[in-house]
């Protein structure tokens, strides 16, 4: 790696923005329906050869619908990468094979809040999959899994309350016979069910849009820090939450991800999250980044110091720099 290459924790590409179901909790997007192909996701692969050792096959789409899946992650795999993947669960015995031996995987995240919106017998008969494949990988492999249910309140983790969901107790007695307390793996602590298996339940989040009402100037994220995202286009966005490519910072398939790293967009955001202030529109929308602990920054940041990294009139005057705890984190890591 050269020393202006940067490592990040995770990359996600988006090898897909098609999906099988149309779950009212997800971003709806005005870009066109694609799948990447092979040779593009070959490129994709090259470009990012000493940035990370993993990505995550998600922003939006449902990964299992790509009807080359197994030969991506056999790609991934001859480059050296560990991989991610995010489903709704619904497609999974289509896939069984191919996701108990592909080598390159490393953890399989399942949306149980897509199960949800189904039928409830259909969603039955999804979970019953679920919990069969989720067996068999405890068993014969060495995969990570996580069972997210990002739709939780309080009175669905209760279970002094009618709406404690069924789905969240049958998961529970599938795995452990411990009396578990769901509440404890919110805000991002999981709930470990069996050898890497963990419930992750969360409150459901709003994806940023540029429609909504701005929420806050001062924050930080960890975009651009440990993670970016690449979208099916080859479009390099700094958040795996912009479902519209709001952020677009390049192409991957025009610059090489050094060039567009060191682009005046990206430094602008970087320095902005170092210093507490949100310089874009779409990152003063979102609800995703109050888990962190935000720092209410002083004039005299070097922040703003800089022209137009700010973004804010010689009339603006915060607060002192105080750091101030987020009340109601709406999400865990991850996307």
């Amino acid at each position: 790696m050269s020393r202006n290459q940067v490592e990040f924790k995770k990359i996600y590409v988006e090898i897909t923005n098609r999906c099988n179901l149309g779950c009212s909790f997800c971003a709806r997007s005005d870009r066109p329906l694609l799948d990447m192909e092979l040779n593009a996701f070959a490129e994709v692969l090259k470009r990012l050869q000493g940035h990370t050792h993993d990505l995550s096959l998600h922003v939006l789409g449902e990964p299992l619908f790509h009807p080359q899946i197994a030969s991506l992650l056999a790609l991934c795999h001859a480059s050296g990468m560990r991989v991610n993947l995010t489903t709704n669960g619904t497609l999974l015995n289509g896939h069984r094979q191919l996701l108990l031996t592909a080598p390159a995987l490393h953890q399989l995240n399942i949306s149980l809040h897509s199960l949800n919106e189904l039928r409830a017998d259909t969603t039955r008969r999804h979970l019953k999959e679920i919990i069969a494949l989720v067996r068999e990988a405890i068993r014969s492999t060495a995969l990570y899994i996580s069972l997210r249910f990002w739709d939780m309140d309080a009175r669905t983790s209760s279970r002094d309350s009618g709406k404690h969901h069924w789905l969240l107790d049958e998961l529970v007695t599938a795995f452990t016979d411990a009396a578990v307390d769901i509440s404890s793996g919110l805000h991002g602590r999981g709930v470990l069910l069996a050898d890497r298996v963990f419930l992750n339940p969360e409150p459901q989040f709003a994806w940023p849009r540029l429609s909504s009402p701005e929420a806050d100037k001062y924050g930080s994220c960890r975009a651009l820090r440990d993670h970016l995202a690449i979208l099916v286009d080859g479009t390099v966005v700094a958040c795996c939450l912009d479902a519209d490519g709001h952020l677009a910072l390049g192409n991957i398939f025009h610059q090489s991800l050094v060039e567009i790293l060191a682009g005046p967009r990206a430094r602008r955001m970087r320095e902005g999250f170092a210093h507490q202030w949100l310089v874009e529109p779409l990152c003063r929308r979102c609800s995703y980044r109050r888990r962190f602990v935000r720092r209410i920054p002083d004039r005299s940041a070097s922040a703003c110091s800089e022209e137009g990294v700010c973004g804010e009139s010689e009339s603006c005057t915060p607060a002192k720099d105080v750091c101030v705890q987020q009340k109601n984190p709406s999400a865990s890591a991850g996307n």
